[in-house]
């Protein structure tokens, strides 16, 4: 009596390393877009509409805190990349 191993060939393939940081990537800037409009909006209706401060006052700490928010585009997608790329 012999038993036959027999190997499961699939026909899906790994996406390849660009396309895995480009759909990562695409991902968290629609996430961080998404925070900063919120983030921008709250700001706004509390700093300028809600407190009456000048909107020349409020404009610098809204610039500021977008490019925070680019800070972390860049390490969810290098380590979300790594880890489907193993």
């Amino acid at each position: 009596m012999s038993v036959q191993e027999q190997t499961e060939t699939s026909n899906e393939s790994a996406p390849g390393a660009a396309t895995v940081v480009a759909g990562t990537f695409s991902v968290i800037v629609l996430l961080a877009a998404v925070s900063y409009s919120v983030m921008a909006n709250v700001v706004n209706w509390v700093a300028v509409d809600l407190l009456t401060y000048p909107v020349q006052g409020v404009a610098p700490f809204v610039v500021i805190s977008g490019a925070i928010l680019t800070i972390p585009i860049l390490i969810p997608t290098a380590l979300v990349s790594v880890q489907f790329l193993k």
